[in-house]
């Protein structure tokens, strides 16, 4: 939590109406004065390498606002993302969460909502547990175990395209929705109901620092509660869901937080929720980048199709050119020095990752996309909580793509991909007609 970071379920609509326009002026005005995080976080499809290219003419870290720092260089990226003096809370006794932003408040708005602290925002630590924990199902070795079962569910998704389709309502979202559900162990009566749930909690990410509308505010903290509350109905007050199928998450993983005393509603529920809400959302939106980067450079498009097992180098480099995360936002636990710059308790540094993914320092010609280069250094999922899902992400996008793509007529596109208004955090894909090769 930041000052004036707030809860909506905390506010009335009229406080929460008045600080979402507050944050959103002051980003807007910010914006107008040529500030480029400012400009980014208005989340308009502008010339965002252009301003990469800005901020990295300013080595190291440069100041947006009063206690807010940016970076695009990859090398401070990574030190960045990894160090766990930077988290998720301001130092000091949490704040209030329904202290309303306004034009005469005394600092600078750093985090707009909290839709959920005890699990979006958690510190690394906690996130290192959870790894631990999750392993067995979440881990990399586990879940390429899943790859094939992963793409049976997308080759049967594109098996039942017809000629005109939208890569990520008939595609991306109903394969990801399947594979976690299968993957987390969702009884078949509850998975329609979550996965409606779970298409609203879409900007999650993207609120924490660009105000969504009203509307779209109650409607994420809606669907967020109704996941939640759905998988602790689940998990219940038992060591491993009843009828959980073998190897799931729901059959697997409150055993064993049981067996090392960690009750199971506890990190169980948080990675699942985690797997469920995050990791739906990056994996489709990669699949989308995925599709749309290869479509759009036909000899990349060939060498997929002509050997399916690059799918997966295919959404490597689409993770590094065009990632589903574009920034991250931490907060200096302490003081500390950061690329060469002295950072204080309390101040906000924003990583903009595909900046520093971009970076020519690291990364040769970095705009063109390429399966065959091998600097491919990226820093997609050294942030969280993207790193906890990294692995299932991968996964998903892989065997999507390799279904869609490898081995049969690519489809073409009918229209450019549309995405969702205020989203600068992931650039989240809402329609992408296409049309099946003839």
């Amino acid at each position: 939590m930041t000052r004036y970071q707030i809860d909506p379920r905390l506010c009335s609509d009229s406080d929460l109406a008045r600080h979402l326009l507050t944050a959103r002026g002051v980003q807007w005005m910010h914006g107008e004065r040529g500030v480029p995080l400012a400009t980014l976080l208005r989340g308009l499809e502008s010339d965002r390498h252009a301003l990469y290219d800005e901020i990295r003419r300013r080595p190291g870290l440069s100041s947006s606002h009063v206690g807010v720092w940016v970076t695009a260089e990859h090398s401070v990226a990574a030190a960045a993302l990894s160090d766990p003096r930077l988290g998720a809370r301001a130092p000091g006794p949490a704040p209030r969460r329904n202290q309303v932003f306004t034009n005469d408040a005394d600092s600078t708005l750093k985090h707009v909502l909290t839709i959920d602290d005890g699990t979006l925002e958690l510190e690394h630590e906690t996130y290192e547990r959870l790894a631990r924990t999750t392993a067995p199902v979440l881990g990399a070795a586990a879940v390429e175990a899943r790859a094939g079962a992963f793409g049976d569910v997308f080759r049967q998704r594109a098996d039942g395209l017809t000629r005109s389709f939208d890569l990520m309502t008939d595609y991306a979202r109903p394969g990801v929705t399947t594979a976690l559900a299968d993957l987390i162990g969702l009884p078949a009566a509850d998975r329609e109901r979550i996965g409606e749930l779970i298409a609203d909690t879409g900007p999650a990410l993207d609120s924490l620092l660009c105000p969504p509308t009203l509307r779209t505010s109650r409607r994420l903290v809606e669907a967020y509660d109704g996941v939640k509350a759905a998988l602790t109905e689940l998990l219940g007050a038992d060591p491993a869901l009843p009828g959980a199928p073998d190897g799931s998450a729901l059959g697997v993983l409150p055993r064993l937080a049981a067996a090392d005393g960690t009750r199971a509603d506890d990190d169980v529920l948080t990675a699942c929720l985690l797997t469920l809400v995050v990791g739906t959302h990056l994996a489709t939106n990669l699949v989308c980048g995925t599709v749309h980067a290869l479509l759009r450079h036909p000899r990349e498009l060939a060498l997929v199709r002509e050997d399916a097992a690059l799918a997966g180098v295919a959404v490597e480099e689409t993770l590094r050119h065009t990632p589903p995360v574009r920034l991250v936002s931490r907060v200096a636990r302490e003081d500390l020095r950061l690329g060469g710059t002295d950072v204080a308790a309390g101040d906000q540094v924003v990583v903009l990752v595909e900046g520093a993914n971009h970076d020519p320092a690291t990364t040769a010609d970095p705009r063109a996309f390429s399966l065959e280069r091998d600097d491919r250094a990226h820093v997609t999922f050294d942030g969280l909580p993207g790193r906890l899902v990294a692995p299932v992400v991968r996964a998903l996008a892989t065997e999507a793509v390799r279904a869609l793509i490898g081995g049969r007529p690519a489809p073409e596109p009918a229209g450019e991909p549309v995405r969702h208004m205020r989203s600068p955090v992931t650039g989240a894909v809402a329609r992408y007609p296409l049309v099946a090769a003839a």
